[in-house]
């Protein structure tokens, strides 16, 4: 079942419904499946059993969900598949997508390195449930020759030949504001829906107001990079000897640009407040940087033993010659600061929220300690840290998302006529988003007493296909057996 189980007619019974959509949880209901899509919402709460007499409904396959909430299925819009390497060993793609799945995250964005190709591969095998996946939305990668604005038209006209949904971007230095206008317009034109993902790379001259103010609402930003820089009068106060291409050098000096842009308050409101105007969105990705504010935590997470495969501890260990493994000599000085940092970087996404904008959710996997699946919950719970209501998070994760994507059947959440993807949830995310790890939680058992487990996403639902998560873990567990324990 690990594969996917189809059925002509499905029931979720008594199950507690989020619905996506930003408003109070209800229920229990009935939710009615069938050809990949939700017939019928049953509301089975005591008052609408009394009242209207209501007929349960059957179905072919019955899953019991009473005490169990339902969510619309989670989207990572920020995360790297590994396919033309062996950093997640020799079924890495797989691993990849099952460890999705039994997290609930029914749709991801791919930000490719070269291998749009064989990702769109990946995304039909996918709709035709020939591979065990989430559905894949393709952003392609940017041509480096691109040099013009004609030369950056013909190279949107082209990935859109290609097939992908948009577009992921690290400007290198020569692309321009006018570049990145005429590229947002050519997608326009050619109907790109899922837009541009934008990294601002700091060895470039744009930032976040000339990205916004050019692409505006076919942009969305990724991590932190070039919004506080937007707001300094001028450059960051780097040391004399500071490297950008030195890693250590660069994410060392990191820790502290949160900390000189607060000193501007205003500007850094003006720089949001044109966000907002111009309807960029924003996917910070706090948790890939996690391991900055406290290493040692992020190489201990519990899920670490059980489901990261031997190859990708090695590529998260640190060595010079590789990207994102820079704690060769990591400061109790740069975890202060990285803190700092993230207080001052919350404080202006709730910011952001609380003005109107658009935030997604998205982890950046597989690079410095995040690992697949995992890492998505993880951000569910920084955005709970910065302040935001948990009915508001997953509204994050699910309808906003959909939304940018324009994926209108599923921005809409869950409701009669939707696309049945669904994450079936053994406890209450409002209270613990913990309980949505595939490590589950420790309770209580019956007799007060003795301990047991449980939480963890129960059954994830993709197109009305029903994966088993904890079957999905099982394979994922005996994968990482095969490649061998992991160096210390």
């Amino acid at each position: 079942m690990s594969n996917g189980q189809t059925y002509k007619s499905l029931v979720i019974r008594d199950a507690m419904i989020i619905n996506g959509k930003g408003v109070p949880p209800y229920g229990p209901c009935d939710i009615v499946v069938e050809d990949g899509k939700i017939k019928e919402i049953v509301n089975v709460d005591t008052i609408s059993l009394t009242r209207y007499k209501i007929k349960r409904p059957e179905a072919e396959h019955v899953i019991e969900a009473k005490g169990m909430y339902v969510t619309p299925g989670l989207v990572d819009m920020h995360i790297h598949i590994n396919i033309a390497d062996e950093k997640c060993g020799p079924k890495g793609t797989e691993y990849a997508y099952k460890l999705c799945l039994a997290h609930g995250i029914t749709t991801i964005r791919t930000c490719g390195f070269g291998t749009d190709k064989q990702l769109l591969e990946h995304k039909k095998l996918s709709v035709e449930n020939k591979i065990v996946a989430p559905r894949i939305m393709v952003l392609g990668s940017w041509p480096a020759e691109a040099h013009t604005v004609e030369e950056s038209r013909k190279a949107v006209r082209d990935l859109k030949q290609l097939g992908v949904d948009g577009i992921k971007m690290i400007p290198r230095p020569h692309v321009t504001a006018e570049m990145l206008e005429a590229i947002a317009d050519e997608m326009r034109k050619v109907g790109l829906r899922t837009g541009i993902a934008i990294h601002h790379a700091q060895n470039s001259e744009l930032n976040a107001l000339i990205t916004s103010n050019a692409a505006k609402d076919k942009l969305s930003i990724e991590h932190t990079y070039g919004i506080p820089q937007a707001a300094l009068p001028g450059t960051q106060n780097f040391p004399p000897f500071y490297n950008y291409s030195n890693e250590v050098d660069r994410f060392r000096n990191s820790g502290y640009i949160w900390t000189e842009a607060d000193q501007y308050p205003e500007r850094v409101k003006k720089v949001f407040d044109t966000l907002l105007e111009n309807k960029t969105v924003w996917d910070p990705t706090m948790v890939v940087y996690e391991a900055h504010r406290d290493y040692e935590r992020c190489k201990t997470l519990p899920w670490h033993e059980k489901y990261t495969v031997r190859q990708l501890w090695e590529a998260y260990s640190p060595s010079p010659g590789r990207h994102a493994t820079h704690f060769f000599d990591w400061k109790t000085s740069d975890e202060i600061a990285w803190k700092e940092k993230y207080k001052i970087w919350m404080k202006y996404v709730k910011y952001f929220f609380d003005n109107g904008g658009t935030l997604i959710a998205g982890s950046d996997t597989a690079f410095i300690y995040a690992l697949f699946g995992f890492a998505l919950i993880r951000e569910l719970e920084l955005f709970q840290e910065a302040g935001i209501h948990p009915i508001d998070v997953l509204k994050i994760a699910t309808t906003n998302a959909q939304k940018t994507l324009g994926n209108e059947e599923l921005a809409g959440g869950i409701r009669q006529g939707a696309p049945a993807d669904l994450a079936i949830i053994d406890g209450n995310p409002l209270d613990n988003f913990k309980v949505m790890y595939g490590t589950g939680v420790t309770r209580y058992a019956e007799d007060g007493l003795s301990m047991t487990r449980g939480g963890g996403v129960r059954w994830t639902i993709k197109n009305g296909i029903v994966f088993d998560c904890k079957e999905l873990l099982a394979d994922i567990e005996e994968y990482v057996k095969s490649q061998g324990p992991k160096k210390p």
